[in-house]
């Protein structure tokens, strides 16, 4: 009895290691849609933030690989796909994506710079701005 369940074993083992991997591939393939569902949706969501779609996305990461991946890395994508624009008109849409991006950041900036200035008025309001401090070290004629 212990052979035939011997047997038995032997004969189930390639069945359920199949299954196994089945679940595996399953699993990986449920994985890899998932990651790519989430690649999607982090592309969109980027793209967004910067003002392009998702095809304006793909065209800036396909440009970074190339030349302008070495001279335009400090650039902003609409930045980058204004420069490498094939028409007059993605020239001048590109350059209205980054003007309205660079309006919105300065006026961000300046907004906050309004409550910086009122918040060290408030907290620092006996103190002057700058302290008096020595000038000589920093002036270039010596005083005899």
């Amino acid at each position: 009895m212990n052979y035939k369940l011997l047997l038995l074993s032997l004969w189930l083992l390639p069945i359920s290691l199949f299954a196994a991997n089945n679940d595996v591939l399953t699993t990986q393939t449920k994985n890899s849609v998932s990651q790519n569902t989430v690649m999607n949706t982090t592309h969109l969501s980027i793209a967004k933030a910067w003002g392009l779609t998702e095809t304006e996305w793909r065209h800036y990461l396909l440009l970074m690989q190339g030349p302008s991946g070495h001279y335009y890395k400090n650039l902003s994508p609409p930045d980058v796909l204004g420069i490498e624009a094939d028409s007059a008109e993605e020239l001048r849409h590109f350059a209205e994506v980054a003007a309205k991006l660079e309006h919105d950041k300065l006026e961000r900036e300046l907004r906050f710079n309004v409550a910086f200035h009122e918040a060290a008025t408030r907290l620092y309001a006996t103190e002057p701005l700058i302290q008096p401090f020595d000038v000589t070290p920093f002036t270039p004629i010596p005083k005899n």
